[in-house]
């Protein structure tokens, strides 16, 4: 099991989910998709706990309460999971046409996904948290395994929506190199792109899933912040 703390940079406008500079923390583990979630769903209790700890005298004086953090531990405590709903279960729920949009505009062999409108929907729905599971494949990256590899339609992918919307991203990895290869045509990804990638399931062939917490997206939550971009500002100064 190894993690890390990243800062990463994008070069698309901040809005209030984006930054271009970010923080991210990641993890790639054995094991696969249900055993990362149990991973971050404890990470992020450990992480809740610490911060109540030791900073809940900040937090209750930025936010005015202490009720949502109480209220994600309660969900986490003894090793439970928070609720999971599937892409295709999701979709039916959203009251209006702007919380689904197609992945790719005007392409819709590339699948569907929630809007921030419709992950905000799901997260009060389910009182706070929820994982968003089994996205459409063509609309995730190629190196998430199917669901079901003779239809090749769904992920074996998880969002965790918290606050602003998504705030981990998770996903089982393909084991095989001939499953790496199948899906890089799939996606019409080069495959001379990715040789290393296909090597290093030729030498040693696992199972192996993976997922990555946006910090800022998390602080968001915990000082019930609704904007990144004024929030890292705010923190800046």
């Amino acid at each position: 099991r190894h993690g890390i703390f990243s800062v990463f940079f994008r070069g698309e406008d901040p809005d209030a989910t984006h930054l271009n500079q970010f923080y991210h923390v990641e993890c790639e583990l054995l094991g696969d998709m249900e055993h990362a979630m149990g991973i971050a769903e404890g990470f992020v209790a450990h992480m809740t706990q610490e911060m109540l700890k030791k900073h809940s005298t900040l937090i209750l004086n930025t936010t005015g309460t202490l009720s949502h953090v109480h209220d994600l531990l309660k969900k986490l405590e003894g090793g439970k999971s928070l609720p999971r709903v599937t892409l295709e279960h999701a979709i039916p729920m959203m009251p209006s046409s702007d919380c689904v949009e197609w992945v790719l505009e005007g392409q819709p062999q590339f699948g569907r996904k929630l809007t921030r409108k419709g992950e905000k929907v799901l997260i009060e729905k389910y009182r706070g948290a929820v994982w968003l599971t089994e996205m459409d494949h063509l609309g995730v990256p190629f190196y998430q395994a199917y669901v079901d590899s003779s239809c090749r339609s769904k992920a074996k992918a998880a969002d965790l929506l918290l606050g602003l919307g998504e705030t981990i991203g998770l996903g089982e990895r393909h084991s095989t190199p001939e499953m790496v290869q199948e899906a890089l045509k799939h996606h019409a990804v080069p495959e001379d792109s990715y040789k290393w990638y296909i090597n290093m399931r030729q030498v040693i062939p696992l199972s192996t899933s993976g997922w990555g917490m946006g910090t800022e997206r998390y602080l968001c939550w915990l000082l019930q912040h609704s904007d990144n971009v004024v929030f890292f500002h705010f923190c800046i100064l």
